[in-house]
This record gives structure tokens, sequence and C-alpha cells, in this order.
């Protein structure tokens, strides 16, 4: 899966998640008031099914932006 496509999937993957409208911005941790921490294991235990992946506990916080998870899936994909 080419890099941006994989982005697509984890920003819809999120939106749907945190049930977010289409047109909002990008979701990151930061900038979004509905990604609190139960929002978040949410988020990761999504991924983990989507994608066959499986995240180390010391990994979640840095799971904080579409970037930064299509980075993470994307090396655990290769491993």
């Amino acid at each position: 899966m080419n890099p941006k496509a994989l982005r697509d999937e984890i920003d819809a993957l999120l939106r749907d998640v945190l049930r977010l409208a289409r047109a909002s911005a990008q979701p990151s941790r930061a900038g979004t008031d509905a990604w609190d921490s139960l929002k978040h294991m949410e988020i990761v235990l999504a991924l983990e099914d989507r994608y066959g992946v499986r995240f180390d506990e010391s990994e979640f916080d840095a799971l904080d932006s579409v970037d930064a998870i299509a980075i993470a899936v994307a090396r655990h994909r290769a491993a």
C-alpha cells in the first residue's frame, strides 16, 4: 500500500472511531477534544485489528496523529 493510501485509510479510521465529520481538520490527539484516553485505546485496538500489527505499550503515546500512526504501521508491517 502506498503511503498516501495508508494515511487516507488511517484518517478514515480515526474519523470513524472519533465520530468526526469528513470536512473537519485532520485528527490529532492534541487538536481533537474527542480523542481522550479511552478513545486512544479504541484507536490502538482498531489499528491492530485493521492492519494485523501489535503495538507495544511503550509506543502508545507516539500514536498521536495520522502521520505518526502511518509511520508506525508501515514499520510494523515491514518487520
